[in-house]
Parts: structure tokens; C-alpha cells; sequence
């Protein structure tokens, strides 16, 4: 096959607008997906699992409670953001971590402002909402859960009207923070050995971060030359990390060891910081933040020895400042939230080789053999060939490449067309064993992180609407 010319002319000149900087050489790259939201303006990020699903909360459209945009918990996968739902009775929810077995938990709420309101522990499974059992309250939050589905989290014990740590095992509750030393005590991380890290407090004294790991004990804070200390994971390794106040100054991203407390540090310009997830490489991710904007927070990876901004590893090109992360699995992919266009808005971090990613954006639109799989391979550098090939059951018929320097997102054929139309190649025929590959040279003279959006569009007479199509991708260069 002859290759095909790749933009219109006058088009090209346009690819150098999206040049920008590249990270030092040697340094892992991050490429970043936007997650979007629920159809409202904004959403986070706070679990991921194995296979890359990411759950979270995101606004829904045209629903407003206590004067804020309503949130609802999300799981999203390979592209598409689902709505998890809620308790009847309540108006809000939030997902906050994910197993390997796709065991989402979390916490159903109802009338919260300012972090106050009703919140009840709950799992959701296959998609269906369940409630977990509290002390008695009618009070409980839900934080992580481990390969097991152990939920560990905290409920309000009605005996001392004071906070406890608990686990859920098989949905029967446990208070394990009943004999731990404090006044008030909450988990916050498990691990796979079921080991718990968390923080506690007297009245009127600084946070101490604990764990349990056969029994409990105080890590950081009173029982240590400082104050004010929170743990928030621990791995299987039993590293755990969090936040601790040290001689410096206000709280820093911490980890701690049988050795003691870790400072690791803050980003310059920033008072506060906080680390709360470790994979089982010791990469630790959290954030640190400016006391006085609310706004100037970048979200950081702690390598045991030196804190990067995550901001600075990212594929030139991408769009968006890294906000927090709040979560890494084994992988090293991140789940946080990043501020795009001035609103929050969840994503999805992605170690690269440099060599340039592709990104599925979902929309695609279902003809009689379903939605064809459009993949994109190859490295997206000059004097190297990049392959797209579209995989699909459906016999000869007529298809179009749509080659775009920007999306477009608009209605188009009963579906959504992704990209700008800068690029239509016409006359590609799938055949009836199925697809295509279309290779080529990418162009020299393409800057790094030029980024490029594409979707296939096939006539299919046995489809509702006459026609299928791909998902959108988008490819950015290194």
C-alpha cells in the first residue's frame, strides 16, 4: 500500500504550536490521561488497581447540593467513566480505592459541607451498591480494601461517642481500635497481611500516626521527638507513608521503616506535604503545597531517595498540572487529579518509554459487529514507522481515516467524531477476515509533544445508524 500523505498542506506548521520542553534525559516520562467527569465540571481521583481501573468522584450534570455541584463515586476503565450510583436516601457518594478483583469501596452521604454530613461505608460489586454495618451509629467511612476484600476504614463507636478504627471482612464489622492507647483512632491504609496504618488523637493534642501490624503501636508523633504525624498506607513490605512535622518546619512527606521516620521532604516554595500510597518498589506518591493557595499543590513521587514533581516527568505536550497523586500501583502507573483549564478534573499517569503513547478516548459507535478496535503501535518519532490497525469482523465495506491536530467531540452520524477533520483518507476496505493495517513513515520535523487525534468511520448498512466507528485516539510524541 502506497503511504498515504499524512496532513493537508499548511497543516503541518500547526504541530510546532504544541512543542514544549522536554524532561531531563534519563528520567522516567508520565503520560497523562484526562479521566473528565460525569457530564458537571470537575472529579478526582483517589484508587487504582492492577489492571488500571481508576475510581474516584465526579459531578454529574445539572445537580447541585448545599450550594456545590453534586458528587458521585466513578469507576473508569479502558476510557469510559461509569456512574457507581448512591444509597437511596442520600445525595452524594465517593469511591476511594479498588482491588484487583474490581472490589470498589467507598462511602454513600448525605448533606456534607466542609467535610461534615452522614457518611455510610459501602463496596460496590459487579456494579451493585451494598451498605457495610457500623457500631451502631448509623456512621461509618470505608478507606481501602485489600486483595482479600478486607475494607479498612472507621466507624463512631456509640459507647464512647468517639471515632474507631474497624475492619470488614465478608461484610461483618470489626472494631480493632478499641484497644488502641488514644482517645479517637482511625484506619486509613491496608495491606495484603491485613496490617492497618492510620492516625489517632487525644482531645486538644496533634495527630500520631499508628499501625497495626499484630498489635498496635505509635510510628510517629508523641512517642518521637515531634508532633503531629498521620499515616495513610502501608505496602506489603511494610513500609508505610504519610505525614510528619519535623524540626523544619509544618508536615512533610514521611515514610516510615523499623528505622524510624523518613523526612522526604517538599517541593521548593511549599510548606506542607503528604505521601499516601507505596507500591511493593518503595515508589511512594502524594503531594506538597503552598500554606496560603489553595491552588499551588503538585503532586510528587518519592523514590526513596529524592522528590520529583511529577509535573516535571510528564511527556512534553500534556496538558494540565499535576494536582496530587493519590495512589500508585505495581506498575508505577498514578491516579490523581490535576488542574485542567483551571477546574480539577481526575486522571490517569502511565510510565512511557519515551517513545510516545497512545491514548483510547472511548466514543466510539456500535455497527452490527460491535465497536471496531482501532490500535495505534509503533514509536511516534521521525524515521520510524507507526502502524494503525483496525480490527474488526465485518465484511468489505467502505471506511474513511479522520486525522486530526485537535479534537472535536462533536455529534456526528449518531455518534461523536473525536477528531478535528484536518486529515480524511478515503477509500480503505476492510475485508471480510477482518481489518487492516495501515503503516507509515512519521513525518520528520514533528516536534515533541505534538499531539494527534484519530478515528475510523465505516459504512455498515446493518447498523441502526448506517454506520460504525472506532474510539478516538489520541497519539502524542515524545
Amino acid at each position: 500500500m502506497t503511504s498515504p500523505s499524512f496532513l493537508r498542506p499548511g497543516v503541518a506548521a500547526l504541530v510546532g504550536l504544541f512543542a514544549l520542553p522536554a524532561a531531563s534525559a534519563g528520567e522516567l516520562l508520565y503520560s497523562m490521561t484526562d479521566l473528565g467527569t460525569l457530564g458537571g465540571p470537575e472529579s478526582a481521583a483517589f484508587g487504582l488497581n492492577a489492571s488500571g481501573q481508576v475510581v474516584g468522584w465526579a459531578n454529574i450534570d445539572g445537580c447541585t447540593v448545599n450550594g456545590h455541584a453534586c458528587r458521585h463515586a466513578f469507576v473508569w476503565d479502558d476510557g469510559v467513566m461509569t456512574d457507581l450510583g448512591l444509597l437511596h436516601g442520600d445525595q452524594e457518594s465517593v469511591a476511594r480505592a479498588i482491588n484487583d478483583a474490581g472490589l470498589i469501596v467507598g462511602t454513600s452521604e448525605f448533606d456534607v459541607l466542609f467535610g461534615s454530613g452522614t457518611f455510610h461505608a459501602v463496596t460496590w460489586d459487579g456494579g451493585v451498591i451494598a451498605p457495610l454495618p457500623d457500631l451502631g451509629t448509623g456512621e461509618s467511612f470505608a478507606e481501602d480494601v485489600n486483595a482479600s476484600g478486607v475494607v479498612a476504614g472507621w466507624a463512631v463507636d456509640p459507647m464512647v461517642s468517639r471515632d474507631r478504627a474497624v475492619t470488614w471482612t465478608g461484610g461483618a464489622i470489626a472494631n480493632v481500635g478499641k484497644g488502641e492507647s488514644h482517645t479517637y483512632n482511625r484506619a486509613i491504609g491496608i495491606n495484603d497481611a491485613g496490617q492497618l496504618a492510620g492516625f489517632a488523637w487525644n482531645l486538644f493534642e496533634p495527630n500520631d500516626a499508628i499501625l497495626n501490624a499484630g498489635g498496635w503501636s505509635t510510628i510517629g508523633g508523641t512517642d518521637g521527638p515531634f508532633q503531629n504525624a498521620e499515616a495513610y498506607d502501608v505496602n506489603d513490605s511494610g513500609l508505610v507513608v504519610g505525614l510528619q512535622a519535623f524540626p523544619s518546619g509544618g508536615w512533610h512527606a514521611a515514610t516510615w521503616t523499623t528505622s524510624g521516620a523518613v523526612d522526604a521532604g517538599l517541593l521548593p516554595g511549599h510548606e506542607y506535604g503528604e505521601l499516601h500510597s507505596a507500591n511493593e518498589d518503595g515508589l511512594c506518591v502524594g503531594r506538597t503545597y503552598d500554606d496560603t493557595d489553595p491552588l499551588d499543590s503538585h503532586g510528587v513521587l518519592w523514590d526513596g531517595t529524592t522528590l520529583h514533581d511529577l509535573n516535571d516527568l510528564l511527556v512534553p505536550g500534556s496538558i494540565g498540572v499535576v494536582y496530587e497523586a493519590r495512589e500508585i500501583n505495581a506498575s508505577g502507573a498514578i491516579a490523581g487529579t490535576a488542574l485542567v483549564g483551571g477546574v480539577f478534573h481526575a486522571v490517569l499517569l502511565e510510565p512511557s518509554d519515551g517513545s510516545g503513547t497512545w491514548t483510547n478516548l472511548g466514543h466510539g459507535l456500535a455497527g452490527s459487529a460491535g465497536v471496531p478496535q482501532l490500535v495505534g503501535d509503533g514509536p511516534l518519532v521521525a524515521a520510524s514507522t507507526t502502524t494503525l490497525t483496525l480490527e474488526s469482523g465485518l465484511p468489505a465495506a467502505p471506511a474513511v481515516l479522520v486525522v486530526g491536530l485537535s479534537p472535536l467531540d462533536a455529534p456526528f452520524k449518531q455518534g461523536v467524531l473525536v477528531p478535528q477533520p484536518d486529515l480524511v483518507l478515503s477509500g480503505i476496505v476492510l475485508t471480510g477476515s477482518g481489518g487492516f493495517a495501515l503503516s507509515f513513515p512519521w513525518p520528520a520535523g514533528v516536534p515533541s509533544g505534538a499531539s494527534v487525534w484519530w478515528q475510523t468511520w465505516i459504512q455498515d448498512g446493518a447498523a441502526p445508524a448506517g454506520w460504525s466507528a472506532s474510539d478516538g485516539l489520541r497519539s502524542t510524541t515524545p
